[in-house]
């Protein structure tokens, strides 16, 4: 691969990153989603949705450790705040990219044709 191919390839990985957690962010729903356990009534437990004055007893999957409880506000304050930050990275990654991709493609030396030494 050439340099001329490389280097906007280089640029568009971010680029790509970026718009992936700007999409995430985007779709972030208004319902807090527990990814640990949530005891319901009697012994059964489930993943997934919340609804309010659930509890969700959060896991670390490695290792299987508890990492502690969340309310159902608690979650969805949690939620918000990642997706904030999803936002916040997603577009400084998206404007690297999109910044950078430009410049090396506006910036690239004209690519010769023809056979060399011809006039």
């Amino acid at each position: 691969m050439t340099r001329r191919g490389l280097v906007p390839g280089l640029f568009l990985l971010p680029a790509v990153a970026g718009a992936f957690f700007l999409g995430g962010a985007a779709t972030a729903g208004g319902t807090p989603h527990c990814d640990g356990v949530i005891k319901e009534y009697g012994d059964a437990e489930r993943s997934g949705a919340m609804k309010p004055g659930e509890t969700c007893d959060l896991y670390d999957f490695a290792d299987g450790r508890s990492a502690g409880t969340r309310t159902y506000d608690q979650q969805k304050k949690a939620q918000e705040e990642e997706a904030s930050d999803d936002w916040l990275a997603g577009g400084l990654l998206l404007a690297y990219g999109l910044a950078g991709l430009s410049v090396a493609v506006l910036r690239a030396p004209p690519t010769v044709t023809g056979k060399p030494g011809a006039p």
